[in-house]
Protein backbone atom coordinates (compact mmCIF):
# COMPACT_ATOMS: atom_id res chain seq x y z
CA UNK A 1 0.00 0.00 0.00
CA UNK A 2 1.42 3.76 -1.25
CA UNK A 3 0.34 5.30 2.08
CA UNK A 4 -0.08 4.04 6.00
CA UNK A 5 -1.65 7.44 6.45
CA UNK A 6 -4.90 6.96 8.10
CA UNK A 7 -7.69 8.62 7.07
CA UNK A 8 -11.23 9.51 8.94
CA UNK A 9 -13.40 7.19 6.06
CA UNK A 10 -10.80 4.31 6.02
CA UNK A 11 -13.07 1.05 7.68
CA UNK A 12 -10.73 0.22 10.24
CA UNK A 13 -11.19 -3.89 11.26
CA UNK A 14 -9.73 -4.65 14.94
CA UNK A 15 -8.19 -7.77 15.95
CA UNK A 16 -8.38 -9.85 19.07
CA UNK A 17 -4.72 -9.52 19.79
CA UNK A 18 -4.97 -6.03 19.57
CA UNK A 19 -7.26 -5.60 22.64
CA UNK A 20 -5.63 -8.27 24.94
CA UNK A 21 -2.14 -6.12 23.70
CA UNK A 22 -2.93 -3.12 25.30
CA UNK A 23 -4.04 -4.17 28.17
CA UNK A 24 -6.86 -2.50 29.96
CA UNK A 25 -8.44 1.07 30.59
CA UNK A 26 -5.99 1.83 32.76
CA UNK A 27 -3.21 0.96 30.98
CA UNK A 28 -0.79 3.21 29.43
CA UNK A 29 -0.77 1.33 25.58
CA UNK A 30 -4.79 0.82 26.05
CA UNK A 31 -4.92 5.00 26.65
CA UNK A 32 -2.25 5.78 23.78
CA UNK A 33 -4.57 3.53 21.38
CA UNK A 34 -7.44 5.94 22.36
CA UNK A 35 -5.36 8.68 21.57
CA UNK A 36 -4.82 7.18 18.16
CA UNK A 37 -7.94 6.84 17.00
CA UNK A 38 -9.09 10.21 18.03
CA UNK A 39 -6.06 11.41 16.77
CA UNK A 40 -6.77 9.82 12.91
CA UNK A 41 -11.20 10.16 13.80
CA UNK A 42 -11.32 6.26 12.93
CA UNK A 43 -13.66 3.78 14.62
CA UNK A 44 -12.40 0.58 15.33
CA UNK A 45 -14.68 -2.26 13.81
CA UNK A 46 -14.17 -5.23 15.99
CA UNK A 47 -16.21 -8.13 14.76
CA UNK A 48 -18.44 -10.03 17.11
CA UNK A 49 -16.34 -12.59 17.25
CA UNK A 50 -13.51 -11.00 18.64
CA UNK A 51 -15.64 -9.31 21.37
CA UNK A 52 -16.95 -12.83 22.10
CA UNK A 53 -12.67 -14.36 22.45
CA UNK A 54 -12.10 -11.63 24.42
CA UNK A 55 -15.29 -12.54 26.84
CA UNK A 56 -13.53 -16.02 27.53
CA UNK A 57 -10.63 -14.62 28.50
CA UNK A 58 -12.34 -12.47 31.07
CA UNK A 59 -10.91 -8.89 28.75
CA UNK A 60 -14.12 -8.00 26.65
CA UNK A 61 -14.08 -4.42 29.23
CA UNK A 62 -11.53 -3.48 27.18
CA UNK A 63 -13.71 -3.58 23.67
CA UNK A 64 -16.68 -2.76 26.32
CA UNK A 65 -14.97 0.58 27.07
CA UNK A 66 -14.04 1.39 23.37
CA UNK A 67 -17.21 1.14 22.29
CA UNK A 68 -18.81 2.89 25.67
CA UNK A 69 -16.32 5.62 24.63
CA UNK A 70 -17.10 5.61 21.04
CA UNK A 71 -14.06 4.88 19.50
CA UNK A 72 -14.66 1.41 18.38
CA UNK A 73 -18.22 -0.30 17.50
CA UNK A 74 -18.95 -3.99 17.59
CA UNK A 75 -20.26 -4.96 13.97
CA UNK A 76 -21.86 -8.55 12.73
CA UNK A 77 -19.52 -9.10 9.36
CA UNK A 78 -21.13 -11.53 6.89
CA UNK A 79 -19.09 -14.61 6.69
CA UNK A 80 -16.74 -14.26 3.41
CA UNK A 81 -18.25 -15.52 0.29
CA UNK A 82 -16.79 -13.60 -2.92
CA UNK A 83 -14.56 -15.35 -4.66
CA UNK A 84 -11.37 -13.83 -3.55
CA UNK A 85 -12.01 -13.41 -0.39
CA UNK A 86 -12.44 -16.76 0.24
CA UNK A 87 -9.24 -17.09 -1.80
CA UNK A 88 -7.39 -14.87 -0.02
CA UNK A 89 -8.39 -16.73 3.26
CA UNK A 90 -7.29 -19.96 2.13
CA UNK A 91 -3.85 -18.48 1.24
CA UNK A 92 -4.04 -17.01 4.85
CA UNK A 93 -4.55 -20.05 6.31
CA UNK A 94 -1.92 -22.07 4.05
CA UNK A 95 0.71 -19.37 5.26
CA UNK A 96 0.27 -19.17 8.82
CA UNK A 97 0.29 -23.27 9.01
CA UNK A 98 3.24 -22.76 6.95
CA UNK A 99 5.04 -20.11 9.29
CA UNK A 100 3.91 -21.66 12.26
CA UNK A 101 4.59 -25.11 11.69
CA UNK A 102 1.17 -26.12 12.33
CA UNK A 103 -1.78 -28.24 10.78
CA UNK A 104 -4.26 -25.88 8.35
CA UNK A 105 -7.05 -27.11 10.34
CA UNK A 106 -5.32 -25.83 13.33
CA UNK A 107 -4.76 -22.39 12.22
CA UNK A 108 -7.52 -20.07 14.39
CA UNK A 109 -10.41 -19.10 12.07
CA UNK A 110 -10.28 -15.77 13.01
CA UNK A 111 -6.80 -14.91 11.83
CA UNK A 112 -8.01 -15.85 8.46
CA UNK A 113 -11.12 -13.92 8.34
CA UNK A 114 -9.64 -10.71 8.06
CA UNK A 115 -8.66 -10.74 4.92
CA UNK A 116 -11.64 -12.14 3.61
CA UNK A 117 -13.86 -9.35 5.18
CA UNK A 118 -11.22 -6.55 4.03
CA UNK A 119 -12.48 -7.40 0.55
CA UNK A 120 -15.69 -7.99 1.12
CA UNK A 121 -15.54 -4.87 3.11
CA UNK A 122 -13.64 -3.20 0.04
CA UNK A 123 -16.60 -4.40 -2.45
CA UNK A 124 -19.62 -3.14 -0.66
CA UNK A 125 -18.01 0.19 -1.23
CA UNK A 126 -15.62 1.34 1.22
CA UNK A 127 -12.97 3.13 -0.53
CA UNK A 128 -10.09 1.59 2.02
CA UNK A 129 -9.86 -0.98 4.32
CA UNK A 130 -7.38 -0.91 7.23
CA UNK A 131 -6.52 -4.22 9.17
CA UNK A 132 -5.05 -3.92 12.68
CA UNK A 133 -3.84 -6.51 14.51
CA UNK A 134 -0.44 -7.40 17.17
CA UNK A 135 -0.14 -10.80 15.38
CA UNK A 136 3.01 -10.42 13.25
CA UNK A 137 2.54 -14.15 11.44
CA UNK A 138 -0.93 -13.11 10.58
CA UNK A 139 -0.35 -9.89 9.19
CA UNK A 140 2.45 -10.89 6.71
CA UNK A 141 -0.19 -13.55 5.39
CA UNK A 142 -3.36 -11.17 5.31
CA UNK A 143 -0.76 -8.72 3.36
CA UNK A 144 0.72 -11.30 0.83
CA UNK A 145 -3.10 -12.59 0.22
CA UNK A 146 -4.75 -9.65 0.14
CA UNK A 147 -1.79 -8.53 -2.65
CA UNK A 148 -2.26 -11.37 -4.70
CA UNK A 149 -5.55 -10.92 -4.82
CA UNK A 150 -5.08 -7.70 -5.80
CA UNK A 151 -6.11 -5.65 -3.53
CA UNK A 152 -2.46 -4.94 -2.53
CA UNK A 153 -3.50 -0.55 -2.90
CA UNK A 154 -6.74 -0.52 -1.36
CA UNK A 155 -6.32 -2.97 1.93
CA UNK A 156 -3.69 -1.60 4.31
CA UNK A 157 -2.63 -3.92 7.49
CA UNK A 158 -1.12 -2.39 10.47
CA UNK A 159 0.23 -4.33 13.59
CA UNK A 160 0.65 -2.89 16.86
CA UNK A 161 3.93 -2.38 16.48
CA UNK A 162 3.36 0.60 13.28
CA UNK A 163 1.39 2.75 15.52
CA UNK A 164 2.98 2.15 19.48
CA UNK A 165 6.45 1.23 20.43
CA UNK A 166 6.87 -1.03 23.26
CA UNK A 167 6.73 1.95 25.67
CA UNK A 168 3.09 2.54 24.24
CA UNK A 169 4.05 5.90 22.78
CA UNK A 170 1.99 6.17 19.73
CA UNK A 171 3.97 6.64 16.49
CA UNK A 172 2.57 9.41 14.20
CA UNK A 173 1.64 7.69 10.70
Amino acid sequence: MGSSDLHSDDFVLADTNLFVAVGGPENPKFQKLRKFAARHQITLQVPQRVVEELSTMHVADRVETAIEEGWATKINPPSPNDSDAVAAMDYVRREIARKSGKNEHEVEKADTVFAGLAIEFLRSGHPRVVVLTDDKVAAAAIEGSVGQQGFGESILVLRRSDIMDDGGDVRVI
